[in-house]
């Protein structure tokens, strides 16, 4: 079986000195759906200003992660 996110955001920042301040505002509004689901959430870097934030089972519950895709 193949796991997916059940909840996602896609979020660019704007600046970046309030760039912790929007991801630490996206992870609040998923924390509800993962303490639900008893998934973590996975925070994916795209470039500078784009990211996925994800309540993702692969994740264990209360544990953040975070990663960075590869450049092409």
């Amino acid at each position: 079986m193949h796991e997916t996110a059940t909840f996602r955001l896609d979020i660019t920042v704007s600046q970046t000195p309030s760039r912790d301040d929007q991801l630490t505002e996206a992870v609040n509004q998923l924390i509800p759906a993962a303490l639900e689901h008893r998934h973590g959430i996975l925070v994916t870097q795209h470039d500078t200003a784009r990211y996925t934030l994800e309540v993702h089972p692969s994740v264990p519950c209360g544990t953040i992660l975070e990663k960075r895709r590869p450049q092409p």
